[in-house]
């Protein structure tokens, strides 16, 4: 798969790496878009973790299931939310705030938010 690999700001390259492997419970999102966060332009935050593949507000196609996956099918459009809760896992329910942060369970479905639907369409 074709990556934008960051070296630092002034050294980005488009690299290939091999497709990652899903186990028992994930999916696999194939990126159509990916923001650029505030973050990911401070060379002092991200060049002593160099080189690596930036973007974690991404939208795309989903292209494979984990075994027991039933929620998410192979085609669905999705974008990865990094700080939407799921409200429902033992990180969400313990009631400390911050322990949101660890949730895994932070991929949305447009079916999720219709208003966003729409917006996901165009892709």
């Amino acid at each position: 798969m074709r990556v934008v690999m960051y070296y630092n700001n002034c050294d980005v390259r488009l690299e290939e790496m091999p497709k990652p492997e899903i186990s028992a419970g994930e999916i696999l999102i194939k990126v159509v878009s990916s923001g650029i966060c505030g973050s990911d332009v401070m060379e002092w935050y991200r060049l002593k973790r160099a080189p690596l593949v930036l973007g974690h507000e991404i939208a795309g196609d989903i292209i494979e299931v984990g075994e027991g996956v039933t929620k998410y099918k192979v085609g669905q459009r999705v974008f990865v939310a990094h700080h939407v809760p799921c409200q429902a896992c033992r990180y969400c329910l313990s009631g400390i705030r911050l322990s949101v942060r660890l949730c895994t369970l932070l991929i949305i479905s447009p079916e999720d938010f219709p208003n966003i639907s729409a917006c996901l369409r165009l892709m």
